[in-house]
């Protein structure tokens, strides 16, 4: 296989072309790159030596394409070529081809297996597609090319074989399909040709393909001739019938006995419980306001603008490994799209001129420039084109509000809708008009996801990780969810609709029903209490916690007092808010979790300085942010002390995993209460000090950490991940990180025992908690409280007074004995059924 070296002035830009090119091809072709040079304050350059390592990494194939930017990357390319030794040059070529086009063609062709004669000639041919869309020259489609032998067939020759097709694809042979095209003709002995609205163009050129400018519905033909003509026209067929390889759109009236047909891929999880069917809307950032403000210090602006671009690009990097393994690598490449958009050095300078020239802010400069360019999109024949204003538009915004330090807004919808988002995270939540948002529909994420357990607490069905489901959707259309079975209708016709309209009446009645036998105690029949506690991210959740029953907090995620602003809450905040909360559960025991962030909840100005962290669940998160930032942890603590003076509050530390961790921990607590005492100040005495049970560490010293701490609570979405090594937020492996897998029982059985052999209280606060198919399991396994999402609560109570504990210690032993967590759930369905079928 041919080999490129991409010689760029650009380290940035070599590697976006690459990025590029290997997507195009699957990573089928070898490209190494020789970009920019060993100078931090002038890294833009092209370097001799850096060329030769180039060709030398790559020239052991077929032959090297060289492929180059400017004037002096030719000149570096000659001379590394002068300085190698000829058996390493004798097959290497010097192209003059355009960087970017010309490495995209060429890395096809590389990968179809094509000569190095036929590769160069379809890389020097690469301006061909844009000049024939801008209106410019266009080469003769007749003439010979890559791979083309002799005349063009003739549709009427007797030795022509033809395919004709109808293009299914939304976007036309778009790269990507024609792409799959010329793979799928590599190796084969047949000169094929691709007619369209009068033109013949070479279908092993990608270039050419492109040309023809070939939309959704448009009739082609495949003409070929040759030794495997008809085996060519098989694989195009084959290729025709997979949609070209692109995602295939939901069929217009394919519906099933209920009326319009769900897409459920793989992926797709239920998110939040209960139905919802109305118009959509699409959440997007929204570009925030800045004023312009005449600078003098213009390098200062520079730096602010560049430290910006820098600090964006590493934030979408992140959230293109994320959405990588939670959805795909196709999905993820819409971020790498955002992030060579910031890295575009013609979108920089824009910006950096109209510093110089207007003498202004960097946010404003940059806030011109992205609104141009967005401008610029929009006013494109190309419907696709003119989407990517929208794309602008997000990264532009994303590098405002790191300059500026403004929060993102939240989603602006005017009547009750389906929100669709590609994510959405506890500050986006925490914004949502609860009283318009009918469900949610998210690309990313999965059921154990912060904005899937914040759904749930506020009783918003949604459905996650359902990218294939809403590619596409616009505002306004129909679209229905079932978040019990994560089923998405988009578009839903109207009997759908309605149906779903139905299940919600249906599902709402059940819940108010529920929520009056609330207030009652939770009691099994065999007379064991087991207390059922609401989890809360805010003092207004503990008032609708106490609405649904709940007989106390079990889990106040204190970090989402942390978001939304550009510092800390102060210490007065604080207390403000862990008081309220308690005065809202009017005796009843708030227990109140420390600052837990790291993992899925960054709070950038706390980790400013941080370096970014590899695999941030297992970095510094939960304990180990507190005990290194120990004045942010005291003010914290000498806050839950002040609202302990008066209530019945607990702390509890997250992510402990040995004694040390604790014995910190508590040193810091009474360091705070000294403080409080000898400033005169009210603080809680005997304040319960417990731990999150959510890492295997601290189950294997379960015994050790019993004697020192007053409980254990345990925490299952993260003790899942832990325990089974599958990232809670990543759909790819959502039926792996399964809190019903029986390693992780067996981890909450052991906890279990031994809190209750040193005579303390062990709760559950996790997702698995309000899971109505587990509570008869925890219950039996003796948790003596179970903490969950608000609207949980009533149905838990109900389904705790119908049980009879004891008779369930042989389902429990059976449970722990079973090899996977499909096998739990189908024992505990069939004894739900059983039960259901006795009562």
């Amino acid at each position: 296989m041919v080999g490129l070296v991409i010689v760029s002035h650009s380290a940035v830009l070599a590697e976006g072309v690459r990025e590029l090119a290997l997507q195009m091809t699957q990573g089928r072709v070898r490209i190494a790159l020789a970009g920019g040079v060993d100078d931090a304050e002038h890294p833009i350059g092209t370097d001799p030596t850096r060329v030769m390592a180039a060709l030398e990494e790559v020239q052991d194939g077929d032959g090297v394409l060289v492929l180059m930017d400017l004037g002096s990357a030719l000149m570096s390319a000659e001379t590394a070529l002068d300085l190698l030794p000829p058996e390493v040059t004798a097959n290497v070529r010097l192209s003059a081809a355009p960087l970017i086009e010309g490495c995209i063609a060429a890395a096809v062709q590389a990968a179809a297996g094509a000569s190095l004669d036929d590769v160069q000639a379809e890389a020097e041919s690469a301006l061909a597609a844009k000049s024939a869309q801008l209106g410019s020259a266009v080469p003769d489609m007749a003439a010979s090319s890559a791979g083309a032998a002799g005349a063009v067939p003739d549709a009427a020759a007797e030795h022509v074989r033809t395919l004709a097709v109808t293009v299914p694809n939304r976007l036309g042979l778009h790269a990507r399909p024609a792409s799959r095209i010329v793979g799928a003709l590599a190796g084969l002995d047949a000169d094929v040709r691709l007619a369209h609205g009068g033109h013949v163009v070479n279908a092993r050129s990608l270039n050419q393909i492109a040309t023809l400018a070939v939309r959704l519905g448009d009739s082609i033909e495949f003409r070929a001739a040759g030794a495997d003509a008809q085996q060519a026209l098989d694989a195009l067929q084959a290729l025709h019938a997979a949609n070209f390889g692109d995602p295939r759109e939901p069929e217009e009236g394919q519906a099933d006995s209920h009326g319009a047909a769900p897409v459920r891929p793989a992926g797709a999880v239920a998110a939040s419980a209960g139905y919802a069917a109305g118009p959509a809307v699409r959440f997007r950032a929204a570009l925030p306001e800045v004023a312009e403000i005449q600078v003098d210090d213009q390098a200062a602006e520079k730096r602010v603008l560049q430290d910006a671009l820098k600090q964006a690009a590493d934030e979408i990097a992140l959230v293109e490994k994320q959405t990588a393994g939670n959805v795909g690598g196709a999905e993820s490449e819409i971020f790498g799209m955002h992030r060579m958009m910031l890295q575009d050095p013609e979108l920089r300078d824009a910006a950096l001129h109209e510093l110089e020239e207007r003498r202004c802010n960097a946010a404003a400069a940059w806030r011109r420039v992205i609104v141009s360019t967005a401008e610029r999109y929009r006013g494109l024949d190309d419907d696709f084109m003119r989407a990517r204003a929208a794309d602008v538009l997000d990264v532009g915004a994303r590098v405002l509000r790191i300059i500026t330090g403004e929060a993102p807004q939240g989603p602006d919808i005017a009547e009750p809708s389906v929100l669709l988002a590609a994510d959405l995270g506890p500050s986006d939540m925490a914004r949502l008009d609860v009283t318009k948002v009918l469900g949610i529909v998210t690309e990313q994420g999965g059921a154990t996801s912060h904005a899937a357990i914040l759904a749930r607490s506020m009783g918003i069905p949604a459905v996650a990780g359902a990218a294939a489901q809403i590619a596409g959707v616009t505002d306004g259309t129909p679209v229905g969810l079932d978040g019990n079975t994560g089923e998405v209708w988009a578009p839903a016709d109207e009997h759908t609709v309605q149906r779903l309209r139905g299940l919600r009446r249906q599902w709402e009645e059940s819940l108010r029903s529920e929520r009056e036998k609330a207030a009652a105690p939770a009691v099994t029949r065999d007379g064991r209490a087991v207390r059922v506690h609401a989890n809360i991210g805010s003092p207004a959740d503990a008032h609708a916690a106490v609405r649904n029953g709940a007989e106390g907090v079990g889990l106040f995620r204190t970090e989402f007092l942390f978001l939304d602003r550009p510092s800390a809450p102060t210490e007065d905040e604080q207390t403000a808010a862990y008081t309220e909360a308690a005065q809202a559960l009017d005796g009843r025991p708030v227990i109140i979790r420390t600052l837990d962030i790291g993992g899925d909840k960054p709070v950038p100005y706390l980790q400013q300085g941080q370096a970014a962290e590899a695999n941030p669940f297992l970095g510094v998160r939960g304990i180990r942010f507190c005990l290194v930032h120990e004045d942010l942890f005291v003010t914290q603590l000498r806050a839950l002390l002040r609202a302990a003076a008066d209530h019945p509050v607990q702390i509890m530390f997250p992510m402990v995993a040995h004694p040390g961790e604790l014995r910190a921990a508590r040193t810091l607590l009474e360091k705070a209460r000294a403080q409080l005492l000898a400033e005169g100040r009210p603080c809680g005495h005997d304040v319960p000090v417990g731990i999150m049970i959510e890492v295997p560490a601290a189950v294997a010293l379960a015994d050790q950490l019993a004697a020192e701490a007053d409980f254990f609570s345990i925490g299952t979405n993260d003790l899942a991940q832990y325990v089974m090594a599958a990232d809670r937020g990543n759909s790819a492996v959502a039926a792996l990180s399964d809190a019903l897998h029986p390693a992780v029982l067996r981890q909450i059985q052991q906890t279990v025992e031994a809190g209750h052999a040193a005579g303390i209280h062990v709760g559950m606060c996790g997702e698995l908690a309000g899971a109505p198919l587990a509570v008869p399991l925890l219950a039996a396994m003796n948790l003596d409280s179970l903490s969950m999402s608000g609207p949980a609560v009533p149905r838990a109570k109900e389904i705790i007074r119908s049980i009879d504990a004891a008779a369930l210690q042989p389902l429990v032993e059976q449970v722990l004995e079973l090899p996977d967590a499909a096998a739990v759930r189908n024992l505990l369905q069939q004894a739900a059924g059983e039960s259901a079928d006795r009562a």
